[in-house]
């Protein structure tokens, strides 16, 4: 493979993504499935489309491992009650006019 793949090839890879999420499949399976019919239907091999998929994750990888470790950090705080009180202690700092800022998020 010279390592291009048809425009429209992704087009119709993301388009079945979007379908099989909207008939509720697991998000992961449906962009994994619809990558793997845009790089077939774009001319790559069964190999080649390997290639491509596991150069394509190891781009995102590091932002993923980020917002799991956020989402793990957030959901301790949480339930610790470490959450609620940094939210007291900026609205002590920072007075009621800054209190937005002192939100918990909540699930």
């Amino acid at each position: 493979m010279d390592g291009t793949l048809h425009w429209w090839a992704a087009l119709i890879g993301l388009a079945l993504a979007i379908v099989l999420i909207l008939k509720k499949l697991n998000t992961t399976y449906a962009l994994m499935l619809g990558a793997v019919v845009g790089c077939l239907l774009g001319g790559a091999s069964l190999s080649d489309t390997v290639n491509v998929l596991v150069s394509g994750t190891q781009s995102v990888m590091g932002t993923v491992l980020r917002v799991l470790a956020a989402g793990v950090l957030a959901g301790v705080m949480m339930e610790s009650g470490a959450a609620e009180r940094i939210s007291r202690a900026i609205v002590e700092k920072m007075g009621e006019r800054l209190a937005i800022f002192s939100l918990p998020w909540r699930p």
